[in-house]
């Protein structure tokens, strides 16, 4: 395969993410030692970072309370609070003794504000917080979501650490409207956090690294709002207008784009790696490509790809996967027409068996017992759910001797309070509407095998009883909220009793959507992929 000079494969389905890949080189910065020594000759100095310099551009003032976060997150940073998933957490005091920092985290550790020790840290240098100097500009906008935009940046040449930081990106957050009221500092105190406290512990490097760069009196903000009208043209209709709301802080996160020497990016989002704990005990299909399967069939006519094109979670880090689903093209279909080729195959078997995917499902496992049901209302649950909406970047280096790098990122805080009731109302969704356990799509009189290739449908025994089919009407109503209902007492021409779940859609849509999975009813058997032996008869 001749190498390519640039290849970027996008997430699957990632709608409102920012937080993906950037070349950049950022700004000055202060490391923990300068952090810690902040303030302690006067009184009236203990509120000043740094003094201003010509060509630095330095947080003038700084509120005793976010001094003494920022002291706490460091402390927290160099602290050893590394888990292990895979071991049993009922006997892992260590663990509990880690988890327990959380029951009072917010109070304990900014009330105290403990010295910094930076013995025993390792020689890369992590500053805690970078300073963007005057002069830095935006090169160009690399990806945005609803809620942020991410830019590669460069800083003036005359900087003098500006070295030290390249291989990074500024990441920042979008405002209601421009003009509007200006992101607050605890908005982004709260998510390093989340990231220093809750997700490094469980994953380490293969987090994408991420720390806060102070933007005050750079003016970086009115030269990335500039070029977001100037681009406004080129970006996509839901975000044309969205500008980036003034704020003194940012974040500058891992670069992960591949560089022109013939290495490439591979991107998706793992999603569920196991089943929901509380899907129907008799679910032929795992969570994440019950939910695909609902998106399509309530909205055919959407350029969004059928679910058997999509990966199933299950299927990634599973040695005993079976052959029908696991193809490790579903993470990059862009790369489909390449299956001939053995280096691609070679690196995309590497990628979904990476010992990081495997991680990252033992974290999901030991985090949530219960499922979005009825979930507990702690922080390990939302600290699972975020792990199950991450994305997997995987850097993979020309030629086949260099090692993959492979890092998760989208680690956003997601308010418990505004994403319970969402979590629970599609978990119920899922289940009261048959998606979990669907045998059959029927439109009309077609009967069709549900377009999903899950790891759980192609497992197991043959099923037999009851089938469960999912009855497609038309959508007359274009707001139609009850859409769906259950009814046990429908038989069919041969008096076998059939568990029937009705949905509207736009049937023309899913009539044409649904061709290659139409049930053959006479002649040879299929040789289709999709004509599954293990399902029941619908007749």
């Amino acid at each position: 395969m001749e190498a390519q000079a640039f290849l970027q494969l996008p997430p699957q389905l990632v709608e409102d993410s920012a937080s993906n890949y950037g070349s950049s080189v950022a700004g000055d910065c202060f490391d923990e030692d300068f952090l810690s020594d902040a303030g302690r000759e006067s009184p009236s100095n203990a509120d000043s970072l740094a003094e201003d310099s010509d060509d630095e551009a330095v947080p003038t003032t700084i509120s005793p309370g976010d001094m003494a976060r920022l002291r706490a997150m460091n402390y927290n940073r160099h602290r050893s609070l590394k888990c292990d998933c895979a071991r049993d957490r009922d006997n892992n005091h260590d663990y509990d003794r880690a988890r327990a920092r959380i029951q009072d985290a917010s109070t304990r550790d900014r009330d105290a504000a403990p010295a910094l020790d930076m013995s025993g840290t390792s020689s890369a240098y992590h500053p805690l917080v970078s300073i963007l100097p005057r002069g830095t500009k935006p090169v160009r906008l690399v990806g945005e979501g609803a809620a942020n935009a991410v830019f590669e940046i460069k800083v003036p040449p005359s900087s003098r650490v500006g070295a030290q930081f390249q291989g990074k990106l500024l990441r920042v957050a979008k405002a209601q409207a421009l003009g509007r009221t200006p992101t607050s500092s605890d908005y982004y105190f709260r998510q390093q956090e989340f990231f220093i406290r809750e997700i490094q512990p469980h994953l380490g490097d293969h987090a994408v690294r991420q720390e806060l760069v102070a933007l005050h009196k750079s003016g970086i903000v009115d030269e990335l709002n500039a070029m977001l009208r100037d681009v406004n043209h080129s970006r996509k209709p839901k975000f044309q207008g969205s500008f980036i709301g003034h704020a003194s802080w940012g974040f500058l996160v891992e670069d992960m784009r591949p560089d022109d020497d013939g290495s490439m990016l591979i991107e998706f989002k793992p999603k569920w790696l196991l089943q929901s704990p509380s899907a129907p005990k008799n679910a032929i299909r795992c969570r994440q490509c019950a939910l695909e399967l609902r998106n399509y069939l309530k909205a055919p006519g959407t350029k969004a790809p059928c679910p058997e094109k999509r990966p199933c979670p299950m299927a990634l880090a599973n040695p005993d996967c079976p052959q029908q689903v696991a193809s490790p093209f579903r993470i990059a279909p862009q790369l489909s027409g390449m299956r001939d080729d053995r280096h691609i195959q070679t690196v995309l078997d590497k990628i979904i068996h990476h010992k990081a995917i495997r991680m990252l499902r033992d974290c999901q496992k030991s985090l949530d017992h219960a499922g979005p049901l009825r979930p507990p209302t702690n922080l390990d649950f939302v600290v699972a759910m975020t792990l199950r909406d991450c994305t997997c970047f995987a850097l993979v280096p020309p030629g086949d001797d260099g090692e993959i790098k492979l890092r998760f990122g989208d680690f956003d805080w997601k308010d418990p309070e505004e994403k319970f009731s969402h979590w629970r109302g599609t978990e119920q969704d899922l289940i009261d509407g048959g998606f979990y356990t669907a045998d059959w799509v029927v439109c009309g009189d077609s009967y069709y095998h549900p377009p999903s290739l899950c790891s759980l449908e192609w497992s197991g025994k043959p099923r037999t009883g009851e089938p469960v089919i999912l009855l497609m009407e038309e959508n007359t109503t274009k707001h139609h909220k009850h859409s769906n209902y259950q009814s046990n007492d429908i038989s069919s021409s041969t008096g076998t009793k059939r568990t029937v779940y009705r949905h509207k859609t736009d049937l023309a849509a899913l009539h044409k959507g649904l061709e290659p999975f139409k049930r053959d009813t006479g002649g040879a058997l299929s040789e289709s992929i999709y004509n599954n032996p293990l399902r029941c008869d619908p007749l």
